[in-house]
């Protein structure tokens, strides 16, 4: 049973992540992923080792996520009056990026893909071409627009 596994992976990634909570959400995504797997008809002959490789991704898609909700927060927290760090300019940030976070989700599917490839990971438009397959001047279209709706005007 792969259950037995689960003390071991606790401890393996508490030691990566630095943190038992964390470590906890992680080896039990892992788990889900693997049972879902096997719900959908999968065979899975080595379970430890899908475990461990799921839980490293897992575990490095929070980090990275971690990483650019921080860049976020720190641009955010550029634009605010005061500089020096207290909660309530924390709560304010996290406020805004949330609002930020909705009004890209409100954003057309490719206007919002290209411009979190360009603006938030750092690719270059060739590089977000590339990933979304489509050309750099499209790309461009879209970071046009995009950054037309950052600014608050509206298509004509």
């Amino acid at each position: 049973m792969p259950e037995r596994y689960y003390r071991e992976l606790l401890r393996y990634f508490t030691r990566k992540a630095g943190d038992g909570e964390t470590a906890a959400d992680v080896v039990q995504e892992a788990y889900t992923r693997m049972l879902t797997m096997q719900d959908k008809g999968a065979v899975v002959f080595e379970p430890r080792a899908l475990l461990y490789e799921t839980g490293r991704n897992v575990l490095a898609n929070q980090i990275r996520r971690h990483a650019v909700e921080l860049r976020m927060l720190n641009t955010i927290t550029l634009v605010l009056d005061d500089s020096a760090p207290c909660v309530e300019r924390q709560a304010s940030a996290r406020q805004q990026l949330e609002r930020f976070v909705e009004f890209l989700d409100s954003l057309p599917r490719k206007r919002r893909n290209a411009f979190l490839l360009v603006r938030i990971y750092g690719f270059s438009y060739a590089e977000a071409a590339k990933h979304m397959e489509i050309s750099e001047i499209a790309i461009e279209r879209h970071m046009t627009r995009a950054l037309l709706d950052c600014a608050g005007y509206e298509d004509a």
